[in-house]
């Protein structure tokens, strides 16, 4: 397997990649966030906390076949007009690349999730890539609530 390769990557063995790509960035050909690093292994799960994203928490997630990347944007009752806030955003969608926006329950209550879906054997790049868009599609929209929606 190349470097670039994830083929069949536990969450840990990414993990202990991007920790060793992180450690010398200057020797790394990829951009990796800047971020504290944490990995939940029981779940498959590394946790970002980007600070080039003002400290935005992202998850990226490990199921059989599929890596999925997301981060909560806002509670949906804290949206004054959602409404209009969920046309703008499925109007927006494609201007959102590699990302998504969604709605999800997290411990009782919604929230606004950016999110991006890649395949298990996805390439580092790709993944890397996703980290990025998906925490520049939540900044973007949580720009966009606190500016017309809050």
């Amino acid at each position: 397997m190349s470097s670039h390769d994830t083929g069949a990557l536990s969450a840990a063995e990414l993990y202990r990649l991007v920790t060793e790509a992180t450690a010398q960035p200057e020797a790394s050909e990829l951009a990796w966030p800047d971020a504290h690093l944490s990995l939940d292994e029981a779940n498959q799960t590394l946790i970002w906390e980007l600070h080039d994203y003002g400290n935005l928490t992202l998850t990226l997630s490990r199921s059989d076949n599929e890596w999925i990347a997301m981060t909560a944007i806002a509670a949906v009752d804290s949206v004054s007009n959602q409404t209009e806030l969920n046309e703008v955003l499925l109007r927006q969608g494609l201007a959102l690349p590699l990302a998504s926006i969604g709605i999800v329950t997290i411990d009782g209550r919604d929230f606004y999730v950016a999110y991006g879906q890649l395949f298990g054997d996805s390439k580092l790049a790709s993944i890397c890539a996703e980290l990025h868009a998906t925490a520049s599609a939540a900044m973007e929209v949580a720009g966009l609530i606190q500016e017309h929606f809050s």
